[in-house]
């Protein structure tokens, strides 16, 4: 029922957020001012990051690490991060370990995300190499560690300082995530010639610096509405959900309303 709560008071908070078929260019004094947006470049390996113009890969099904047998039992609790390129093909490759947790904990993590499985990320409507990264918790009563996938937005955030708070998991927090910043969707081409409206609901963990992790839909709407409702939340900002004092994770669903208003006469 805590968790019903939570998803309530969450989806109220969000319950205004729009977008119409009206837009505008910014303007100087000279009249409208014309901005050529710069394309996404790839890196040295090929490879974009999430990001305007560039959608993040699917997760269609992840696979959890196998625990080592030979791991003592006072040195399970831990984790891995890692970054991934999932290909255009939806095949994850050059997988490097960020973050380790000692070798044979690393193997099972390279091990779980090359079982999962992605639709590629695309780059104006066509599959391209998208870098992401993932993080697997291991736990003490070996519970299934499956892969979380983060969403880099920019240099600041910086997967080397996530902290190691524990995780709030199914466990009651003593405050929420509030959101503190949050992007207004754009609509897609397709679904504005179809005059597609309506809601997206996305599940996600904001973890403890507030940012937004594992997204995925839960409710779509298709017609690349979905997609888009992906790429706006990603870049939301929370004030982190905090247990005795303590910023920890914490998931939670929104939803992302896809309106169009007719211009006024």
């Amino acid at each position: 029922m805590r968790g019903a709560g939570l998803l309530v008071a969450f989806l109220a908070l969000t319950a205004g957020v729009a977008w119409t078929q009206q837009e505008l260019a910014p303007s100087t004094q000279d009249g409208p001012m014309n901005i050529k947006p710069v394309p996404p470049k790839p890196d040295k390996d090929g490879a974009y990051s999430p990001g305007p113009g560039v959608l993040q890969p699917l997760v269609i099904d992840r696979a959890a690490a196998v625990y080592p047998n030979d791991a003592p039992a006072d040195a399970i609790e831990g984790e891995c991060v890692l970054s991934l390129v999932v290909g255009a093909d939806g095949i994850p490759a050059n997988i490097h370990v960020i973050r380790t947790h000692g070798a044979s904990f690393d193997a099972a993590a390279i091990e779980a995300l090359k079982q999962s499985k992605f639709e590629p990320g695309t780059m104006d409507g066509k599959p391209v190499p998208v870098r992401i990264y993932a993080r697997i918790r291991f736990f003490e009563d070996k519970r299934p560690a499956f892969p979380r996938f983060l969403v880099r937005s920019g240099p600041s955030v910086g997967f080397g300082q996530l902290p190691r708070n524990a995780l709030s998991g199914s466990r009651p927090v003593d405050a929420p995530p509030i959101l503190v910043n949050n992007i207004v969707p754009e609509f897609s081409d397709q679904a504005r010639r179809e005059k597609i409206q309506g809601v997206v609901m996305v599940s996600l963990l904001v973890n403890e610096e507030g940012v937004p992790i594992d997204l995925s839909v839960t409710k779509g709407l298709g017609y690349g509405l979905d997609e888009k409702a992906l790429e706006a939340v990603s870049q939301y900002r929370f004030k982190p959900a905090m247990r005795g004092g303590v910023p920890v994770e914490a998931r939670i669903t929104v939803e992302v309303n896809f309106r169009l208003y007719s211009k006024a006469p």
